[in-house]
């Protein structure tokens, strides 16, 4: 049997090997027109039955005719499958000019189209790496890499004006983890994974980011259906014999794309107007300009905070508090400042950022032995303080050991507890509230006061008074009106109501944010008993309010 000729052919082959899909038909079809020649085959074609891979669909050539002389067969093709290195398989279906060739001619052909064999099911399995590293794991749909791949394709085409990508989180997925387990958790979110995969078309794209987050690119035609769909899915899932219904929501971040963005600027858009969703409570944001400036801000602010702290950039005045009847100082609340390259940051620039992502708790803290540090200076010097009070935020609700940890500042400077006040702002949920119960009477079986902050802004102030066993009501400073007023006007009857309940409940009253003298004589007249704001003082410095206890008298011009 003479191998000589086939030993040429694998040599060429050998030599020509394609290095991708988009060479390889034409490489093979040379070699089959070659392999025809040699044994009288009139036509050869191929059939991939590619790995199972979920983007197998559109990434591999499933057929093709590599040669084709036009000669009509008298007889079925012959076949030879094969398998491919990492699954699935190939067909090669030769049609001969006469019958059926021999048994030696059919051995040497079929050696021959196992070498076109191996090279394609080496770029099968190159492929199918390549496309691995584009799928996430868990879902089994395109992953980060895969969506950035696609997108940046997209901008490159000129058509990204005709699309809007997508950050998404799941809404409510809690629900699946306090009724399933974890592996059971993740064929939910395969499952909802797949049904947004299958609403999208092959010019569009939806990959998961990492645990419930996804990112999408939605032709601007389909969006509105998408969107709908990502707010009402509902997913069945059984589970011992039980048909459980999950029903979900998204919080969505959207940015409209332009044919001048690049695919950097489609995560940090898509990102930035999640983000402002959330922290607005909202399920859907567009990415604007002023988002993206108020997000860098924040990211600043996060950045720069904790060094401030340690550079001592962070300083406290103190905002007397005067009783209505006397006109003497009573105490003061303790504010911050932030000075910074020469400038003062107001805290409404930096306090609400702290809030979301924690560091107010620090910071807090940080007030609160500032004013311990004041107070035992002036027992040290032999001055009479005043009780000052200091803001404790909500997301200390969440610290189990808060109490000892202010009585543990408090008597680290040997101060006595009737010199300091809580304030604390009022919970958003009955779990804060019965927490804030909690807080308030072990604080209180210390001495220690405590008041509800800026009441009547809040979430359930009639609630909180029911609930609490507090020492001062402060009355939010919009409760009380800039004009005078008649006895009938919805405003004066509003603050007579709250100042008759809080004295009914045996509270102090505080009135925030007084300034004129129309308003000072108003709450005057409701019997208020301690009345902060500019009517008096405005927030002094250590050395200020020194020397306003050491002359407590106030004179009302």
């Amino acid at each position: 049997m003479d191998l000589s000729h086939t030993k040429n052919i694998f040599d060429d082959a050998k030599n020509e090997r394609p290095e991708n899909f988009a060479e390889f038909n034409g490489w093979a079809s040379r070699e089959a027109g070659k392999i025809a020649g040699e044994f009288g085959i009139s036509k050869v074609c191929y059939f991939l039955n590619p790995p199972d891979l979920h983007l197998s669909e559109t990434d591999f050539p499933k057929s093709a005719v590599l040669y084709d002389n036009g000669d009509k067969s008298d007889s079925e093709p012959i076949c030879f499958e094969y398998k491919l290195l990492n699954g699935g398989n190939v067909r090669f279906e030769l049609s001969f000019k006469v019958g059926k060739p021999s048994d030696d001619d059919l051995w040497l052909a079929e050696v021959e189209f196992r070498q076109i064999y191996y090279i394609l099911s080496e770029l099968v399995l190159e492929r199918s790496c390549n496309m691995l590293s584009l799928i996430d794991y868990q879902t089994g749909i395109a992953n980060s890499k895969a969506f950035m791949t696609f997108t940046s394709d997209i901008i490159k085409s000129g058509k990204a004006h005709d699309y809007t990508a997508l950050f998404f989180n799941i809404r409510n997925f809690k629900s699946v983890h306090r009724e399933l387990s974890y592996v059971e958790g993740n064929k939910v979110l395969r499952k909802y994974s797949k049904i947004v995969s299958a609403a999208i078309s092959k010019r569009e794209i939806v990959a998961r980011t990492g645990g419930d987050n996804f990112i999408a690119l939605i032709l601007n035609d389909n969006l509105d259906y998408f969107l709908d769909l990502l707010q009402n899915m509902i997913i069945f899932y059984e589970k011992d014999g039980r048909k459980l219904t999950f029903m979900f929501g998204a919080s969505i971040g959207a940015f409209s794309l332009t044919d001048n963005c690049d695919i950097g600027d489609v995560m940090l858009n898509t990102n930035v107007a999640y983000q402002n969703a959330r922290e607005n409570r909202q399920l859907f944001k567009l990415y604007d300009k002023q988002s993206s400036i108020s997000l860098i801000e924040r990211k600043i602010i996060l950045s720069k905070f904790h060094k401030a702290l340690s550079d001592k950039e962070f300083y406290v005045v103190y905002q007397p508090k005067v009783g209505v009847k006397d006109r003497k100082l009573r105490g003061a609340e303790v504010l911050v400042r932030w000075h910074h390259d020469g400038g003062d940051i107001m805290p409404g620039s930096f306090v609400s950022i702290l809030e979301q992502d924690g560091c107010i708790c620090t910071l807090d803290f940080f007030m609160l032995e500032e004013v311990c540090k004041l107070i035992r200076k002036l027992l040290n010097q032999g001055l009479e303080p005043v009780r000052i009070s200091v803001n404790f935020s909500k997301r200390h609700l969440t610290n189990n050991k808060l109490v000892e940890e202010i009585a543990e500042v408090i008597d680290r400077y040997k101060v006595p507890h009737e010199y300091i006040e809580v304030e604390l702002t009022e919970g958003e949920n009955s779990y804060n509230q019965g927490v804030m119960s909690d807080v308030v009477n072990d604080l209180g079986s210390l001495g220690i006061r405590t008041s509800i902050d800026d009441f009547g802004t809040g979430y359930s102030s009639l609630g909180m008074l029911k609930l609490l066993d507090l020492d001062v009501l402060k009355i939010d400073k919009s409760f009380i009106p800039e004009a005078p007023v008649s006895n009938n006007d919805k405003s004066y009857l509003m603050l007579k109501g709250i100042i008759t309940l809080a004295k009914s409940l045996g509270l102090t009253v505080t009135a925030e944010g007084v300034e004129t003298n129309a308003q000072f004589e108003l709450i005057e007249s409701l019997g208020c008993d301690i009345v902060q704001g500019y009517i008096f003082d405005k927030p002094l410095l250590e050395d200020e309010f020194i020397d306003r206890i050491k002359h407590k008298d106030y004179v009302l011009e």
